[in-house]
């Protein structure tokens, strides 16, 4: 009987403790931001931006840069090699390195400028 006395004053104390010395939950302050969100939002939107593509042999100098560099491999002594870029800088360099006439530009190709899509994001 002791025993079961004891059990059931256990039993009163905590559940008295749990039903009467509950305390109410904190509730945190909340903190507005830019707008009146309870929280910054970070966003993603579409932003259209502009690539140059510059051909490197029909730049507007590209035939007195050819030139130029041609006469200078030639002043140097350097063995020819064909330039890569070709088009009118390649021209240039040729005429430079075998001491030809200084012709000017032919051709010029304008740079084209091509729209290309991509994501920006931000804080709101």
């Amino acid at each position: 009987m002791k025993k079961m006395m004891m059990a059931t004053l256990v039993a009163l104390a905590a559940a008295s403790g749990i039903l009467f010395n509950n305390q109410p939950a904190q509730a945190h302050r909340r903190y507005y931001y830019r707008h009146l969100y309870p929280f910054p939002l970070n966003y993603c939107y579409p932003v259209t931006r502009w690539l140059v593509d510059e051909d490197p042999a029909y730049h507007p100098q590209a035939y007195a840069d050819g030139y130029r560099q041609g006469r200078e491999s030639a002043e140097k002594g350097k063995a020819y090699k064909p330039r890569t870029a070709g088009g009118e800088f390649g021209r240039g360099f040729d005429d430079g390195y075998y001491g030809r006439k200084f012709t000017g530009q032919k051709n010029i190709v304008p740079n084209e400028y091509k729209p290309y899509t991509t994501t920006e994001c931000g804080w709101f």
